[in-house]
């Protein structure tokens, strides 16, 4: 298959390398390629398991990271007692990392 990939590139007009795959894929992904790019794109990824690989797993990534990131319902007063943990886990951070530096020293 590699040397079908080398034969490809050199002799089949606007075949594109994998790199170059690489440097398109953010701009396939945002739909930002011209036909012929598309057409040239998508003509190596379907010869190359390799970039077909690459190119789906930059799709997953980018929907799990879309999955991952939730927005949270403002609120509009921040609970006191909240509040009073957050300043006592960093002071007790912040503390901690005051007595490892001094031991360092």
């Amino acid at each position: 298959m590699l040397m079908i990939k080398r034969l490809m590139t050199k002799y089949v007009p606007g075949m594109l390398t994998c790199q170059e795959v690489d440097g398109f894929l953010y701009d396939f992904h945002q739909g930002n390629l011209s036909f012929s790019q598309q057409f040239t794109f998508k003509m190596h990824i379907s010869m190359c398991r390799e970039c077909k690989s690459y190119v789906n797993d930059y799709k997953d990534n980018i929907r799990l990271s879309k999955e991952g990131f939730v927005i949270a319902e403002p609120i509009d007063k921040v609970p006191e007692a909240l509040m009073t943990a957050i300043l006592k886990a960093r002071y007790s951070h912040d503390a901690a990392v005051k007595v490892a530096q001094d031991h360092k020293d």
